[in-house]
């Protein structure tokens, strides 16, 4: 990873000349009246794709912290289910999802830039995003012992969760006119992970999969103590992106572009490095 990280540095770098660029008034140069420092702020709005490897962490997976033997093994909730799916003898999980994945999520943030000159300049990034698993889980109702086809009922399987990416590093610009620019930019992420919803749903109704209740369990009723659970935590990985800057009159910049992420949330047995990608719109003033 360091040597990725030195790679990018370096790539970015590359042809950055000893001087910054000085004006010219003709052709397609442009003319600075400065040296280009100064820090430069702006918002962004865009739409994000993580990878669905880290999705299978709402799967109910028995190997996960949140499994849906969890809620199968309370007799209260597995007669509710049971009273539910109008069994006359018992039922079973028999499918847990296989394509778990995200919707695309939108992702706001804010952004600081503090230019060495006018050509490479120090980033400072912060997005946001709400983040939906979705996928159905299958059960079984009363199974036969005889050939027969089988009574499957699928149902909703659904995670949430809330991520905050840190992106810092350097972007270098290409300039061609006052007007238009091109940047490429890479450097290093921190992201902070919360899970908000494992679940899944049977005609409606909602059995979460996180264990709220303890080492007592569920009982309806008794109004059972219920204990706050935090799942996720902080993560590191890197970050590439390219994108154009558009000035219009009175010094408005638009800046649409694109970011890769390469990177680890911090999500118990999805912790590997995965990729996401992402489109936006940035305001700078």
């Amino acid at each position: 990873m360091n040597r990725i990280f030195k790679i990018i540095v370096l790539f970015l770098l590359a042809g950055i000349p000893a001087k910054p660029l000085l004006a010219q008034s003709d052709g397609n140069k442009t003319e600075y009246s400065s040296d280009g420092k100064g820090w430069v702020f702006g918002l962004n709005v865009g739409l994000y794709y993580p990878s669905k490897n880290t999705a299978a962490f709402y799967s109910g997976d028995a190997a996960n912290v949140n499994s849906f033997n969890y809620v199968m093994s309370n007799y209260y909730w597995h007669q509710e289910i049971f009273t539910a799916l109008r069994a006359n003898d018992s039922i079973s999980v028999s499918g847990l999802p296989q394509n778990m994945h995200y919707k695309i999520s939108m992702q706001p943030g804010i952004y600081a830039q503090y230019s060495f000159n006018p050509e490479l300049a120090l980033i400072i990034e912060f997005n946001y995003m709400k983040l939906k698993a979705n996928d159905v889980i299958v059960f079984e109702v009363d199974p036969k012992e005889y050939a027969t086809e089988k009574d499957l009922r699928l149902y909703p399987m659904r995670g949430a969760e809330e991520r905050v990416y840190a992106d810092i590093g350097l972007k270098r610009t290409y300039i061609k006119t006052d007007k238009l620019s091109w940047f490429l930019m890479g450097g290093v992420n921190v992201n902070s992970t919360k899970v908000k919803q494992c679940s899944f749903y049977v005609e409606n109704k909602e059995y979460s999969m996180i264990n709220l209740y303890g080492i007592n369990g569920y009982v309806p009723n008794s109004n059972s103590q219920t204990f706050p659970v935090y799942q996720g935590g902080v993560g590191v990985g890197m970050f590439a992106g390219a994108g154009a800057t558009l000035t219009f009159a009175g010094s408005i910049c638009i800046e649409p572009g694109i970011t890769a992420h390469w990177l680890m949330v911090n999500l118990d047995r999805y912790k590997n490095m995965n990729p996401g990608a992402g489109a936006y719109i940035r305001f700078l003033f």
